[in-house]
């Protein structure tokens, strides 16, 4: 009989909590790291590491998985791109609980607001359940890939009470009792907390505000004092400008628990709006009320093709018909092309495209040679003003060439000073949503090999504790996110000087034939939920998700099969 389940033998390993790596080998048994440094014995398993780094998974804090894993166990791409542990029921937008009569207003609303395939979501999302508790032992039997943690989703439970009404306004004393009530079932059956969302730009279907932007303070003081009362968790907001710091801090209070607020991106015409937010951040928890934000490492980009371009539908002149013909006519026209060229010479704060045109990236063309430049690169090539460049290619390819632009967050200099910031969470992947439009699920790559690697703003060490115990921390997931004896066995293995995160590329495997974009991550080796390996750095391999729903009041580090 072998002695462990596995050992990875000749490896460089991180514990993820700062200290100095340690060369040599690491033992799991049950799930559980046994031994790390020189490990004799045996194994049922032996891994050759090779000299390459071994560390905790990623521990993403801000995905949109909540319909994809009642269909989709794998959570894909994320495993492919070092996560192990999920968050779902940011901003509000989950699917329990459900009663039926809410369904299809449910699903309408996380259509729009996380720009999800519709068709896909009904075809896809397995109602087997209504209350909370039920969404969670559901997601816990489809045998998860990744480790799950689940909020409670503040505008799904309006729906739920209030119908169409809670996009409409306030709550009544009674419906805010009723909502209290399912956050109650929501916490007693594992919740960590609630995700809402006070954000301008979030809406539902039909144009309507999301519902928990018709909730009043009071209705968010409410919950916060319901989950204090249960023993603390966290209250989570996409916060719009009417949500305060301080009104956060306050909530952290009453709550037992901390606040996060998202999203905290470096906004070119508002250069000094970050750190503002980020410091009253601080304040609130030197001041003991713990509001901790979400920092994007990653530029805040958009796919999009001609036939649809949300990045410049805000330029003055730019021709707002879906129809392609009409489309083709206005982009072929040059008195149209002057009215935007015109526009784009007066910078706005309010729009989303200001013209830099070495930001926006040709991703997939028919000619390939094209592929990566930007169309500054293509105009300089060319000969030509940017936008003839980019009008010309799409033009000449019937509008189907897909562009990539970097909208937020570009600023180097500015970027590494509020990653490096303490306190502040690196994350806001969305992964799961905007399936057509974006996927940044790989943002830990891309810290790992852009900002260590490349900009050289990080040690590797440093790195990998802000990906994984950090938050792991911050959110209370006890033994998760750090490879120490008795830890869970949720880690990868990779190469640090060939990790990189590739370019997306668009599959059309979701259910009703949805299309959606991935990313991969050559140089990671493999993910491991506790102690199974779920990807071999290749692909997914065939075995029952070892994953947990990790719930609030329970044990993080139970790894036995339920």
């Amino acid at each position: 009989m072998a002695d462990y389940d596995l050992i990875v033998r000749n490896a460089v390993i991180y514990d993820g909590l700062g200290n100095d790596p340690v060369s040599g080998d690491m033992a799991v048994s049950d799930g559980r790291v046994t031994a790390i440094g020189t490990v004799s014995g045996s194994a049922d398993r032996e891994i050759d590491a090779a000299g390459a780094a071994v560390a905790p998974g990623i521990v993403d804090v801000h995905t949109h998985y909540d319909a994809q894993l009642t269909w989709d166990p794998t959570a894909s791409p994320s495993p492919a791109l070092g996560v192990t542990t999920v968050v779902i029921g940011n901003c509000g937008f989950g699917i329990a609980p459900a009663p039926a009569e809410a369904r299809d207003t449910i699903l309408a609303n996380l259509s729009v607001v996380e720009a999800m395939s519709l068709d896909s979501l009904h075809a896809g999302v397995d109602f087997s359940f209504t209350g909370f508790g039920e969404y969670l032992d559901l997601v816990q039997s489809k045998k998860p890939f990744p480790n799950v943690a689940a909020m409670a989703s503040h505008s799904v439970m309006r729906t739920a009470v209030m119908g169409d009404a809670g996009s409409e306004r306030e709550a009544t004393m009674e419906e805010l009792d009723r909502m209290q009530a399912l956050f109650r079932e929501a916490l007693d059956a594992g919740a960590i907390g609630m995700g809402s969302s006070t954000f301008e730009n979030h809406f539902g279907a039909g144009g309507r505000p999301v519902p928990s932007r018709m909730a009043s303070d009071d209705e968010f003081r409410a919950f916060a004092r319901t989950l204090g009362d249960a023993g603390g968790g966290l209250m989570m907001a996409t916060c719009g400008d009417r949500t305060s710091v301080r009104l956060l801090g306050e909530l952290a209070e009453l709550a037992n628990g901390a606040s996060i607020y998202a999203p905290l991106l470096h906004y070119s015409n508002q250069p000094d709006r970050a750190m503002t937010f980020a410091r009253e951040c601080a304040a609130e928890r030197e001041a003991g009320r713990p509001v901790y934000p979400q920092c994007s490492c990653q530029p805040l980009s958009m796919d999009f093709t001609l036939e649809a371009a949300y990045p410049m539908l805000t330029i003055d002149g730019w021709p707002e018909d879906g129809d392609v013909a009409k489309l083709k006519t206005a982009f072929a026209d040059p008195a149209v092309r002057q009215q935007i060229r015109e526009a784009l010479k007066v910078p706005s704060g309010t729009r989303i495209f200001n013209g830099h045109w070495e930001r926006v990236e040709i991703t997939i063309a028919g000619d390939e040679s094209l592929t990566g430049l930007t169309i500054a690169d293509l105009a300089q090539k060319q000969g030509k003003d940017p936008l003839d460049a980019i009008l010309d290619l799409a033009l000449s390819e019937d509008l189907k060439t897909v562009f990539t632009a970097k909208l937020l967050n570009v600023e180097e200099d500015a970027v590494a000073e509020l990653l490096s910031m303490p306190g502040n969470i690196v994350s806001l992947s969305d992964a799961g949503a905007h399936h057509t439009l974006f996927c940044d699920a790989g943002f830990g790559i891309y810290f790992l090999s852009h900002w260590v690697r490349e900009a050289k703003k990080f040690t590797l060490t440093e790195a990998i504790r802000k990906l994984t115990s950090e938050p792991a921390r911050i959110y209370g997931l006890e033994g998760r996110g750090e490879l120490t004896v008795g830890s869970a066995a949720d880690f990868i293995i990779f190469d640090p000087e060939t990790l990189e995160l590739s370019r997306t590329k668009k599959l059309k495997d979701l259910p009703a034939d949805g299309e959606r974009l991935v990313r991969e991550a050559p140089g990671l080796k493999g993910t491991f939920v506790n102690g199974v390996q779920v990807h071999d750095g290749s692909d997914y391999l065939d075995v029952d998700g070892p994953g947990r729903v990790l719930r609030r009041g329970r044990s993080h580090l139970d790894v036995a099969a339920e």
